[in-house]
């Protein structure tokens, strides 16, 4: 089992057994890391473009030795304490083994957009381009077009890319995302582009997730998100929210 932990700068934290560290937009940039998504068969180039999906090319192309893979950022972890951000409370054997045996993926809690989760996209990407998504799964996809609806039109999507799970489902997720993004390619012009709108395809990658466990009816096992770096106060401020407001972050 690896789960790969994608960063773009040196990070000063002792990882636990069976996480690595992987430099993405390395071939933009000094190797810092030993694994870089420039090494074998990638897309480093895509960084601006594809932001931390670079790195989950990587192990999809790859990573041929383990039966689970997962993809973490360098701030943000899956962990099983969301009061703490200590890398002992980071999701691991033998906790991931025995989710794995009852659900397909461990994932995010879903986030509740105020508004639909497509106006909650809009407000980092052109609708232009959120068309060109929404015509080739209609043109190409047609068995997935009820759940994109479905995800797009509703309040309560997963976020960050970041989930754990068999490598053989990993494969065929991003077999599928991939072909998407390949033929969409081919279609979105960004001239004129900001460097926030340029990271289209990590955004849509996003909701195209939620939009794969909702067609193939996938179980996914949701744990909490803790933030590297964030200080005791917001931790208890965070902790008041979910007492008196039932809001999970």
């Amino acid at each position: 089992m690896k789960i790969y932990i994608a960063t773009h700068k040196k990070v000063n934290l002792k990882l636990p057994k069976n996480y690595k560290f992987i430099q993405v937009n390395a071939q933009n940039s000094e190797r810092i890391y030993d694994l870089t998504d420039a090494d074998g068969e990638n897309i480093s180039y895509k960084n601006q473009y594809y932001c931390e999906l670079t790195a989950a090319y990587w192990v999809w192309k790859n990573d041929t030795q383990n039966e689970i893979v997962g993809l973490a950022h360098y701030r943000r972890f899956l962990t099983k304490n969301k009061f703490s951000s200590k890398a002992k409370y980071f999701i691991n054997n033998p906790k991931i083994e025995k989710v794995l045996n009852k659900y397909d993926f461990i994932a995010t809690k879903k986030y509740k957009t105020a508004t639909s989760v497509k106006e909650h996209l809009l407000l980092s990407v052109r609708e232009k381009d959120y068309n060109i998504l929404k015509n080739i799964i209609k043109e190409y996809y047609p068995q997935y077009e009820k759940a994109f609806l479905k995800v797009f039109y509703g309040k309560r999507t997963y976020l960050l890319n970041t989930f754990i799970c068999k490598k053989q489902t990993w494969n065929n997720y991003y077999s599928w995302l991939f072909s998407i993004f390949e033929k969409m390619e081919k279609e979105v012009n960004m001239q004129g582009y900001s460097n926030q709108e340029k990271r289209l395809y990590g955004y849509l990658a996003e909701r195209l997730f939620t939009v794969f466990v909702e067609k193939n009816l996938y179980k996914v096992k949701s744990f909490p998100t803790c933030i590297i770096g964030k200080s005791k106060f917001s931790i208890a401020k965070d902790k008041l929210k979910i007492i008196f407001l039932k809001k999970d972050f």
